[in-house]
């Protein structure tokens, strides 16, 4: 999979709303803070405030609804380059990039039309390298903190083996050392039987 059906977007056609949502959201944001700044500027110093609250109502969607409508054709145009080419790589990013530059622009002719559209190829194919490469770096980074936990476990597992072992020795050499002297207690008290009654029968035999 594109690393991850590309870092946690979602499926088409549900990422042509989500994408809708999100940019005309974006938009309404950005604009709200420039039209907001535009209208304080320019309004008379007693109604500044009122008048970057006007400017803002007046023109914040504006920007919001240019937004959502390049959301929609870019994911629309990536949802359609997925469907038919079978594939979700950085190149249906691309080519939505360019459908987008164009199709906003032509209004302005074709010219200007072709030349947005290259514009918009190269810049989502900046975007998409950007995410690629930021994608590539966080699974390495994952990978070695896996292996690092990994090699973490291993070291635990064999430092609780050896301690085991060690145990099970301790264990072993001191049993030993019990039997060592048990059968030396009983060899000691079997030779001072034996001299007891060698010399019993010495005595008696007399």
């Amino acid at each position: 999979s594109y690393l991850k059906m590309s870092y946690g977007r979602m499926p088409c056609p549900a990422r042509i709303f989500d994408d809708l949502g999100g940019a005309f959201a974006m938009g309404c944001g950005a604009g709200a803070v420039v039209h907001f700044f535009k209208g304080f500027i320019n309004s008379p110093r007693k109604e500044r405030f009122f008048g970057g609250l006007k400017h803002l109502k007046r023109r914040a969607p504006l920007l919001g609804g240019s937004f959502a409508l390049w959301g929609l054709i870019f994911s629309s145009t990536e949802c359609l380059m997925i469907y038919f080419r079978k594939k979700h790589d950085f190149i249906n990013g691309v080519v939505g990039g360019f459908v987008t530059g164009g199709m906003l622009a032509l209004r302005g002719g074709l010219g200007i039309a072709f030349k947005n559209a290259i514009l918009g190829g190269i810049f989502l194919g900046v975007i998409e390298g950007v995410g690629v490469f930021a994608q590539i770096h966080q699974i390495r980074q994952q990978k070695a903190m896996e292996e690092e936990a990994k090699r973490a476990m291993m070291e635990e597992m064999k430092a609780k083996a050896r301690r085991e072992q060690n145990k099970q020795e301790a264990k072993a050499g001191s049993w030993g050392d019990f039997e060592e002297n048990h059968f030396e207690n009983e060899q000691s008290s079997t030779n001072k039987y034996g001299i007891q009654v060698r010399f019993a029968s010495y005595l008696y035999s007399d």
